[in-house]
């Protein structure tokens, strides 16, 4: 397996959950880098719009000019280069879970990729129009209320030695990266998990939704008086982030700069694999190329994937009893063992894969 192969389901888990407790999808453009300005205007912002603090917080940092779409653990996107794909068809078929309680209590369950790519196909949002309940990782309300805790994340408290951990040629790759985002000044003031994340991400491309799906699926429920409630915090999703050791992230640049080019084809198995609804596909395309170190991967998926899926699905209890909800969650904690389906199927809850390309919830 060519090097930056070897690590690119990992550091497509890496973005994903990173990001999944940012809110989904975001605007920068930090060409001024006034960290303190950014977050006055920040403050004002939340109180104006209900979206992202992230958002908020870069784009109101300057003119939001450029934008990154949250990446699910399976399908993320990490070409330099990237080779757009054609839009997703209209006769795709869209994938959802029906889970039913030994009481006979019906819940919907969408794994979403938390993409605004228009290679996906995506049901419509008033689907949650049918249901009484909209049940989301995290919420803008729980993020626009962590915004000071989860920047500690994002930033580091002192400047970032990149020539301690990559040379000038891989630190230029870096920067070259960061640009096309609009956050090249930040290089220095931005975490080695983040700047992972966000060399990641391909170039802005301007057929990309401006919304992710879950946001707006959220904005229909809370118009339309459907309760919202959030499986997660950001700070339990932001601390299992930080359980990672740097090396992680280190390991994640080094082999992107390496040969960025070569994550296009993966790219494309990866989408398609997730519109077909071939999550165990997904599974094990990111379990065989995981980080090298035995001990690494087994704390990545430990803290990132399977403790988070008992968690939530701990927290799914109630509401699967009472049925009647659409819970959505990201696509790579379904499958394998200990992903949510399993883990459901063991307290004999009927699980079954539905195309719901109608819009119909049947």
């Amino acid at each position: 397996m060519r090097g930056s192969a070897r690590s690119i389901s990992q550091r497509m888990m890496f973005a994903n959950e990173a990001l999944q407790g940012l809110g989904l999808h975001v605007h920068v453009d930090l060409r001024r880098g006034d960290i303190r300005v950014a977050e006055h205007a920040l403050e004002a912002a939340l109180h104006m719009r209900r979206k992202s603090f992230l958002r908020y917080y870069l784009a109101q940092n300057g003119n939001a000019t450029s934008m990154i779409s949250h990446r699910p653990t399976a399908v993320l996107l990490l070409a330099l280069l990237t080779l757009r794909a054609a839009p997703a068809d209209a006769s795709d078929p869209v994938w959802f879970y029906r889970a039913e309680s030994p009481r006979g209590a019906i819940t919907y369950l969408y794994p979403s990729d938390h993409l605004n790519d228009a290679r996906v196909r995506r049901p419509p949002e008033w689907i949650v129009d049918q249901r009484s309940k909209l049940v989301l990782e995290v919420t803008t309300d729980q993020l626009e209320a962590n915004t000071e805790m989860a920047m500690s994340y994002i930033l580091s408290p002192t400047p970032v030695e990149l020539h301690a951990y990559f040379t000038e040629s891989e630190i230029d790759t870096i920067r070259a990266r960061l640009t096309c985002h609009g956050v090249a000044q930040m290089i220095e003031q931005l975490r080695l998990s983040f700047i992972s994340i966000f060399i990641s991400f391909p170039c802005p491309n301007s057929s990309d939704e401006p919304y992710t799906y879950e946001e707006l699926l959220e904005l229909r429920a809370k118009t339309h008086g459907i309760e919202v409630v959030g499986l997660e915090s950001p700070d339990e999703q932001l601390t299992a982030l930080a359980s990672l050791p740097d090396r992680v992230a280190i390991e994640s640049i080094k082999e992107y700069v390496g040969d960025p080019a070569h994550v296009d084809e993966l790219d494309e198995r990866m989408i398609a694999a997730y519109n077909a609804g071939k999550y165990d596909d997904l599974y094990r395309m990111t379990m065989d190329e995981g980080p090298k170190n035995p001990d690494d991967k087994k704390l990545f998926w430990d803290k990132i994937v399977i403790e988070r899926n008992r968690h939530m699905v701990e927290r799914l209890g109630a509401i699967l009893e009472q049925g009647n909800a659409l819970v959505v969650i990201g696509a790579a904690h379904f499958p394998g063992p200990d992903g949510i389906v399993d883990l459901l199927r063991r307290q004999n809850y009927k699980v079954t894969e539905i195309d719901v390309s109608s819009g119909n919830l049947p």
